[in-house]
């Protein structure tokens, strides 16, 4: 399906991706994806179609990429997101336990 995206995100993306090309030398795409959405939260965009925009900027640009298989989502991203950005079903458990829940259900092992 063909994703209309604001001309913000278009230049947020373009900015993080020639960022990430300075700095890292490297695009990582899943990564850089989930800041931009986290970023753009009133647009409601989900964090695929972002992926497929991201890689389409990479790919102009000639950077190199990567797929980081345990990239990290808002809930390891505190430094940009604040607010409690648990997912919904832990939140549930949570307040359904009156305690924190024995098991993070989005804990990746190392």
């Amino acid at each position: 399906m063909f994703r209309r995206f604001s001309i913000r995100l278009r230049d947020d993306a373009h900015h993080r991706v020639q960022q990430a090309l300075r700095i890292k030398g490297i695009v990582n795409i899943i990564r850089l994806s989930e800041e931009i959405r986290l970023n753009n939260l009133a647009e409601n965009i989900a964090r695929e179609d972002i992926e497929d925009l991201v890689m389409q900027i990479a790919q102009l640009y000639g950077a190199p990429i990567e797929f980081d298989d345990q990239a990290l989502t808002a809930l390891d991203l505190p430094d940009i997101l604040d607010d409690d950005n648990r997912n919904d079903l832990e939140r549930a458990l949570r307040e359904r336990c009156g305690a924190d829940p024995q098991v993070n259900l989005l804990q990746l092992d190392d």
